[in-house]
């Protein structure tokens, strides 16, 4: 039998631990459509919850200063220009919409992981800013 030192659980335990999912999955897989949509909100807004709670500083501070890398945010603001002036080629304007998803999905996280830290350490979003230096790149550029 395996021991639980290090990290290692039994056996038993990991055969339980599947069988819940899998009985979790089969309770869910029976849901109506609405009921569904209602439990997706609610697992979604738990798992902001709790999932926040176990970022460490560390992971928090890294994802407020995300950025896109140097080059694709220089590529985002030549295509924004093109866009501007109405001459972007449909490549352009899928790699634009592409880019423009990324930039806009790292905005939310950069401001979820702000949020948290705010609300961990109690400090106004301003001296938060500074003590992490949010104006360096986390991509090391």
């Amino acid at each position: 039998m395996t021991s639980c030192n290090g990290g290692m659980v039994m056996p038993a335990l990991q055969s339980s631990v599947r069988a819940k999912a899998r009985e979790l999955l089969e309770a869910v897989q029976q849901l109506s459509p609405a009921e569904l949509r209602k439990f997706k909100r609610q697992f979604t807004a738990w798992h902001k919850r709790n999932g926040k709670q176990h970022e460490s500083e560390a992971e928090l501070t890294h994802a407020a200063k995300a950025r896109l890398p140097t080059t694709a945010e220089r590529r985002l603001r030549r295509l924004m220009a093109k866009s501007e002036q109405g001459t972007l080629t449909p490549k352009e304007l899928a790699q634009y919409r592409m880019l423009a998803q990324r930039a806009e999905r790292l905005n939310v996280e950069r401001a979820e992981a702000l949020a948290e830290l705010v609300r961990r350490r109690g400090k106004p979003l301003r001296v938060v800013i500074e003590e992490i230096g949010s104006e360096g790149r986390a991509d090391g550029s």
